[in-house]
């Protein structure tokens, strides 16, 4: 991504941005953003939206819709925190909405900055020339109460890698994601999505407890990754995707997201050693309903065959075949 058009993007975006999740949020949002304006619930199902509708979310809402979903009735779910759309909803979607402010929040903090711009890009395991912008979830507020009650807050830096996209005063980041955005073609394209924290709370476990497992510090730091664990093991994915598409739909205004699959981002990211969880770029986005495709995103097209040295060409290669020969290399989301 141009490093001007990352400053251009940056400048359409707030400083930081409050992103309240409650667990499977990214189900009504996901179908407000992929349904007509009111749809019977049967032709949903036939359009491959079950898997949204049967999800905790959308089951109450969908149970006394009478067979038939209305889009303000869905999006006042996926907005729930602003109480938006509250005189036109429905009793089937006034019913739903109790149950998900029944539910436990979590007022997850996201912010922005840059990655790659400073040094050789192909390095940064970026797609295409310049650098990419970094969409940071940082934790909720609670968590500073979580940490300091079993480690005091001044031990954050041991579970943050200075030389990745984390913000390092504030709120710490939980997670990341990284975005190529085209505002020409209104694509992005989504690098990757990433953890530190939860596996460098692991590891220092891990070291503690064969130093000396009995000793107070490692006890502590066992009991906030108990803690830690349950609170954002499960959703720090989900959450990061979905603020990371409310960022590219909502803000950027983008219809189309593609995002990496595991053996194509591998190689068109030159990542050859540790390979990045398969799970996240297979089970994540397939719950997110992007569709494996044979293409490429246009902005890549031109550019994707000298973005390899001519020596490293040779890469490439499978990734053009697989999408001349209809073998999915990307995964990609349409949004209205």
């Amino acid at each position: 991504m141009p490093t001007d058009r990352i400053a251009e993007v940056r400048c359409r975006l707030p400083d930081r941005l409050k992103f309240n999740y409650y667990a499977d949020r990214q189900s009504p949002w996901l179908l407000a953003r992929l349904m007509p304006d009111e749809a019977r619930v049967a032709e949903l199902r036939r359009a491959g939206h079950g898997k949204l509708m049967d999800r905790a979310a959308l089951k109450p809402l969908v149970a006394r819709s009478g067979g038939l979903l209305r889009r303000r009735d869905v999006s006042a779910l996926a907005h729930a925190d602003r109480f938006e759309g509250l005189d036109e909803a429905g009793r089937a979607a006034l019913a739903a909405l109790e149950a998900v402010w029944a539910m436990d929040w979590s007022d997850f903090l996201v912010t922005f900055t840059d990655w790659g711009t400073d040094g050789d890009w192909r390095h940064a395991q970026i797609t295409r020339e310049g650098g990419s912008l970094v969409v940071q979830l940082g934790f909720p507020s609670d968590h500073a109460q979580l940490m300091g009650r079993y480690l005091g807050n001044d031990a954050r830096a041991k579970f943050e890698e200075s030389f990745h996209p984390v913000r390092l005063s504030g709120r710490p980041t939980l997670a990341w994601s990284r975005v190529d955005v085209d505002l020409t073609t209104g694509e992005a394209l989504i690098e990757e999505v990433q953890s530190d924290w939860l596996r460098l709370v692991a590891a220092e476990v891990e070291w503690l407890a064969e130093a000396d497992a009995r000793s107070r510090d490692c006890r502590a730091h066992q009991a906030y990754q108990r803690a830690l664990f349950a609170r954002y093991a499960r959703i720090w994915p989900q959450a990061m995707l979905l603020a990371t598409l409310v960022v590219l739909r909502d803000h950027l205004g983008l219809r189309r997201v593609w995002m990496h699959r595991p053996e194509t981002g591998a190689v068109l990211k030159g990542i050859e050693d540790v390979l990045p969880p398969r799970s996240l770029y297979t089970a994540l986005p397939r719950s997110f309903c992007f569709a494996a495709v044979p293409e490429l995103p246009e902005f890549l097209r031109p550019r994707l065959w000298r973005r390899f040295p001519r020596a490293a060409r040779t890469r490439l290669r499978p990734v053009i075949s697989a999408a001349r020969t209809g073998r999915p290399v990307f995964w990609r989301l349409d949004l209205n």
